[in-house]
């Protein structure tokens, strides 16, 4: 056989019987036997038996040395004189037959059977032969019995020896009193085959399973030093064949076979199916009457007598289509037939006592098109007014107890509070709670997500060691329950540490925790309760008083049998005692409430360990009683209440509504759907369940949280003619019926979180103080954590006190460049189609934000932030975004970098402001920021210039290239300009819009984009829009810039006379044909405006004494605008000294910047502040800055 694998040329000799064993005498000849009586030499070239030897034993095993070295059947060792295959040596080995031997050198080893009692057995040791002096050496024991020997081909005395079982080991023929080391492959039949490889890096173990081990001593180990590749054979392309609409799919061969086919049926065993039969109305079946098996009803007459009436096609479907193809069908109209059922239409009647769960129980996912996420229908599983919170996102099993947080009155106005606070910590969930609130509350039905919250409770270490971390694949066994009270449990206790140092500071004027200090947690959550240990020797009594901001339910323990019939029978005598005497809520909740245990604590006064009397009493009620009902399963067994829930929750409402609570030093009173007997008890209240978090889980699959949570709106007719109480989960947010609240069928629903508030006739009290208005102080700040920040890379000017108006809505750009923190995950489907199963995950990386109103400062940046992140990232997107490695690390940074915490808190502030949000593609830069900017206060440049019945949105870079005349994004993107270009457009379309010509102008982009595929041609652009007087600017000779004015078509100018119109007009030293408008930080802007009144006239059709004229107006326009400019460049210059020289006087204190927070200044990094800033200069001399 060659290289390929195929056969070259094949030896038959009837000598040739049972051939077992083959050695490479090295000159093209071969020599085999057999369990035959003959020796036989092939000559491999000519083909034909060249030697025949006669020998007395059967020949099993051959190895080629110095000499030829054979064994037998017989046990003998047969050494041969290769030359004239005479007999030189006969050793006798083995009482049986040899099994393997193998020879280095002049070693020969071997291993065989021996024979015992008439059978045979495996020798357990390995003999060793000197080929020099014929003696034999001492034996290698090999206990499991050795059956395969293979001597290492680069270690001469090392040999390898195998068993069937599996076992082999390395061992050295010349020490054997070396460590010896046994391996044992995983195999579950035997070995038949062993060999090694000969660079000696490599075992290979064959088994009767068919499976090959391979076993090395390195990494990656070669199979030889110098391998060549294997010529894999050329696979024949199969016949393809076209089939036409006309064509018989039998025209198409099938390939010959020799077996019955499995189609080919036996005809009795086709039937064929009718179609299902339609239902019979229940009024037929009521005035039917049998008569034996047949029965008869009177004909209504609704059908015709032997005609059955056609029926439309259904296709109801459980989820949505995507916005894509639903806005493609309702173009094309076909829409008919084709609508998923709606959430509010379906289920509306519910009785959970049935077992079958309802739809909006079940888990719900987010799919993914080729558009990503914003094409789902988030719509379709939510119908109200209120916000759902998304999956696919580290740790969201929290959006279930997120939104019964966000509607407890008394937290959201804490966390409101919170964020109108200068809050110094980065990873702070008071303010990312906050945040979430804020968005929950302008959601007004959209889809939001907790991102920026889970980022930070990720990166909380105590959160890591209570294992509260969702794993990343979970499966049917994850308890959710159990994860969602401990995290319950977490956050009340994170809150509360939060707002207290918040306090200690405030009221110590120090960033220092206090121990005194306490937290409004405390006071809406916190339960003041009195632990008493009361010595059973001495009377010694203890107490310590406690602040737990949660009670968990103690269940009752079942008694523990001693043996299997006593446990049958206590069983059966516990089970009838709850059926005779059922546990209700008010006595588990008197039971948790009141606790009293007996157990040997150490005793201070009698200094040993002594009986102790364990006592817990309630001596406050908290305003929220937030309850772990400590249920993790119905099959847990130290838990009973599952056997409760299923007994007594089908048709029942073992969960009340509404209880009191009396406590006094020894009893408690709990009274369900009753009022407290205020006179009896010296601490009571009554309190209304307003939340449940439970845990759904059908068989087999991966339990889900949802949460029942009651909205009382006096504000909203709408809310308060419904049912007060909706169901989150996660994004589907549907209202329900009260019933469902306190029903826990079988097992699916478990109860794990209930809130209840307590009733309060009076006035809500004052937790924490709402601020009038947004704080704008973050605005004037100049923050930055970066240590080396280049003032040469500061683009921007802060916004000052008196710019700031929210009562006219500032006009603002903004753009966002952001960066990968993982790969989108993707399947490829068998039909050769990409499915997107997940998205990339990506995090804000700059966000720049300018000026937009008219002013002196219009298009000047006041926000240029890079966000630090402390994640990896697996792709800066520099090509898209601009960032480059080391941008986003505080210790290489030369830009200005903050945590994404401040850069939020300023967004939010303009939010809350009422700013005028302009920019292209806002809806996923809002959505990766995670804010939620209400749809009045966006002005998206990406819907202004798209026609709604298209499916094309235009680029920013082919509508400024097409409108502004502009070539930007040519390298890469930088958020500065692709704002300030935003804001350009945006104005562009008031100025289109005022003039009646906007839609016009987006049906010739639309027509120009077919023309050029969408490609912006670099340098030529399209012909100007003849009605408009809006400048353009273009590159210019050296870099410079050339202005042109659209206002009439351009004419080629004659001798002697100036070029008027469109032709382009190079701005020089002594160029007086244009005017100069302030673009201050943004380059310089050159308009031609037409004379006020003129009319719109060729110049073909004009003298040139009127062109004169005209110009000569136009000039003196142009001198006006550019005195107007120069004092705006002075009141700029102005500006820009004083903040130069408040700059020097700080540098001299040892501060970089103004009101930052940067570390003081080497004296090397002094010097660079000497001169003038020249960035102040450079945003004059540059339409854009660098990126």
């Amino acid at each position: 056989m060659d290289m390929r694998d195929t056969d070259q040329r094949t030896y038959s000799d009837e000598s040739a019987q049972d051939l077992h064993s083959m050695a490479l005498m090295g000159n093209a000849e071969i020599v085999v036997a057999g369990q035959q009586d003959k020796i036989l030499s092939i000559n491999m070239i000519r083909g034909i038996v060249t030697k025949k030897v006669e020998t007395d034993s059967e020949i099993v095993v051959m190895k080629k040395s110095r000499l030829l070295v054979c064994g037998s059947t017989r046990g003998d060792l047969i050494l041969h004189d290769p030359r004239t295959m005479a007999v030189e040596h006969r050793i006798q080995a083995h009482t049986g037959t040899i099994s393997d031997l193998d020879v280095s050198g002049n070693l020969i080893v071997t291993c065989g059977f021996s024979e015992r009692q008439g059978t045979l057995i495996i020798d357990p040791l390995v003999k060793v032969y000197d080929m020099r002096t014929m003696r034999s050496l001492a034996p290698i024991p090999f206990p499991n019995g050795p059956s395969f020997l293979k001597m290492h081909p680069k270690l001469s005395t090392t040999v390898c020896i195998a068993s069937q079982t599996g076992q082999f080991q390395m061992c050295d023929v010349g020490n054997l009193t070396s460590g010896i080391q046994f391996y044992q492959i995983n195999t579950s039949s035997y070995v038949n085959c062993f060999d090694i490889s000969y660079s000696g890096e490599m075992v290979a173990l064959g088994d009767a399973s068919n499976v090959v081990h391979m076993w090395g001593d390195k990494q990656e180990p070669q199979m030889n030093h110098f391998s060549n590749p294997i010529d894999a054979p050329t696979m024949p392309v199969p016949p393809t064949g076209t089939v036409g609409d006309n064509e018989p799919l039998s025209s198409i061969g099938m390939p010959y076979y020799t077996e019955q086919l499995l189609s080919a049926w036996p005809a009795k065993t086709i039937f064929p199916v009718g179609r299902k039969p339609q239902p019979i109305p229940s009024a037929i079946l009521d005035n039917m009457k049998m008569i034996d098996f047949v029965g008869y009803a009177p004909n209504p007459g609704l059908r015709l007598r032997n005609q059955a009436p056609s029926l439309p096609k259904v296709n109801l479907r459980d989820t949505p289509k995507f916005r894509s193809e639903q806005q493609k069908e309702l173009y094309f109209g076909k829409r008919k037939g084709s609508m998923a059922v709606a959430l509010d239409q379906d289920d509306t009647d519910v009785d959970l006592a049935t077992g079958i769960v309802p739809k909006y129980y079940k888990r719900v996912e987010i799919k993914y098109s080729k558009f990503g996420v914003e094409d789902f229908d988030f719509g379709f599983y939510n119908k109200t007014q209120f916000g759902g919170l998304e999956t696919h996102i580290a740790n969201s099993y929290c959006n279930a107890l997120l939104q019964v947080l966000f509607f407890t009155p008394l937290l959201r106005t804490l966390a409101k509070a919170h964020i109108g606070q200068a809050c110094p910590r980065e990873n702070c969930l008071t303010c990312e709670l906050g945040f979430l609130f804020r968005m929950l509350e302008d959601a007004n039905g959209q889809n939001c997500q907790a991102r920026n919250f889970l980022r930070a409770f990720s990166t909380i270490p105590q959160a890591s060691a209570l294992g509260l971390f969702e794993p990343d694949e979970p499966d049917s066994k994850t308890m959710y329950s159990s994860l969602i009270q401990n995290f319950n449990r977490f956050v009340l206790e994170q809150l509360h540490q939060e707002c207290s140092l918040d306090r200690a500071s405030t009221a110590a004027g120090l960033n220092t925790p206090s121990g005194l200090a306490t937290s409004p947690i405390q006071r809406v959550f916190g339960m003041k309760t009195a632990s008493t240990n009361i010595c059973g020797h001495c009377g010694l009594e203890e107490e310590r008083i406690t602040y737990p901001f949660v009670l968990d339910l103690m269940w009752p323990k079942p008694p523990a049998p001693a043996n299997a019939h006593q446990s049958s029978k206590n069983h059966h005598h516990h089970k009838a005692k709850e059926q005779q005497h059922p546990m209700s809520f008010a006595d588990v909740l008197k039971a948790s409430v009141w606790r009293e245990s007996h157990n040997r604590v150490w005793c201070t006064q009698c200094q040993q360990y002594q009986p102790t009397t364990s006592r817990k009493t309630l001596q406050d009620l908290p305003l929220v009683l937030s309850i772990n009902t400590a249920i993790n399963s119905k099959e847990q067994p130290t838990v009973s209440s599952g056997m409760f829930l299923d007994d007594h929750g089908k048709g029942a409402d073992w969960l009340p509504l509404r209880f009191s609570l009396g406590v006094d030093d020894k009893n408690v009173q709990v009274i369900e759907n009753g009022s407290p007997d205020s006179g009896a008890f010296p601490l009571s209240a009554e309190y209304e369940l307003t939340a449940v978090v439970s845990q759904v889980q059908t068989i087999g699959d991966v339990a889900h949280l949802v949460s029942h949570v009651k909205v009382i709106s006096e504000n909203d007719p709408e809310i308060s003619e419904q049912s007060p109480w909706y169901i989150f989960n996660d994004f589907l947010v549907k209202n329900v019926q009260e019933g469902e609240i306190s029903q826990f069928p079988n097992s699916w629903k478990i109860p794990s979180i209930l809130y209840y508030t307590k009733i309060n006739n009076g006035p809500p009290p004052m937790i924490a103080e709402t601020p009038n208005g947004p704080d704008t102080s973050i605005l004037h700040m100049d923050l930055s954590i970066s240590k080396y920040r280049d003032p040469n890379y500061v683009f921007y000017q802060l916004l000052r006190p008196e710019e700031i108006k929210v009562e006219e809505k500032m006009l603002i750009a903004i753009d966002t460049e952001f960066v990968a923190l993982s790969r989108e995950e993707t399947e490829i489907r068998s039909d050769g189609t990409k499915s997107l199963l997940r998205p990339s995950r990506m995090s804000l990386a700059r966000v720049s934000v300018l000026r937009g109103d008219e002013g002196p400062l219009e298009y000047v940046p006041f926000i240029d932030d890079y966000i630090a992140t402390s994640e990896p990232v697996v792709d800066y997107l520099t090509e898209y975004s601009g960032i480059q490695p080391g941008d986003l690390d505080p210790g290489l940074s030369k830009h200005t970098l903050v945590p994404l915490k401040v850069a939020y808190k300023r967004l939010r502030v303009l939010v809350d402001m009422g700013c005028i949000f302009v920019g292209h593609g806002l809806r996923q830069d809002f959505r990766i920021i995670n804010i939620l900017v209400p749809p009045e206060q966006v002005k998206d440049t990406v819907d202004i210039f798209h026609i709604k019945n298209r499916q094309r949105k235009i680029s920013l870079r082919f509508l400024v290239w097409y409108l502004l005349h502009q070539d930007i994004q040519s390298e890469t993107h930088n958020s500065i300009e692709d704002a300030r270009t935003a804001l350009a457009l945006y104005k562009k379309y008031l100025e289109l819009k005022e003039n009646g010509l906007f839609q016009e102008v987006l049906e010739d982009i639309y027509n120009e984009g077919r023309k050029t595929n969408w490609k912006p041609i670099p340098g030529q652009f399209p012909p100007p829009w003849p009605r408009t007087s809006t400048p353009v600017m273009i590159n210019g000779p050296g870099g410079g810039a050339v202005f042109q004015n659209l206002s009439r078509p351009a004419t080629p100018a004659t001798p002697g006379t100036p070029s008027v119109g469109s032709a382009p007009v190079a701005l020089g030293p002594s160029s007086n044909l244009v005017g100069i408008g302030a673009n201050v930080g943004g380059g310089i802007t050159m308009t031609t405006p037409s004379p006020a009144g003129a009319s719109l006239q060729s110049p073909l059709s004009m003298s040139v004494h009127q062109q004169q004229q005209q110009q000569q107006q136009q000039q003196q326009q142009q001198l006006q605008q550019m005195h107007h400019h120069q004092q705006q460049q002075m009141f700029l210059q102005q500006q820009q000294q004083q903040q130069w020289s408040q700059q020097q006087q700080q540098q001299q204190h040892g501060f970089s910047f103004p009101m930052g927070n940067q570390q003081p200044l080497t004296p090397q990094q002094q010097q660079q502040h000497q001169g003038p800033p020249p960035h102040m200069y450079q945003q004059q001399q540059h339409p854009f800055p660098p990126s």
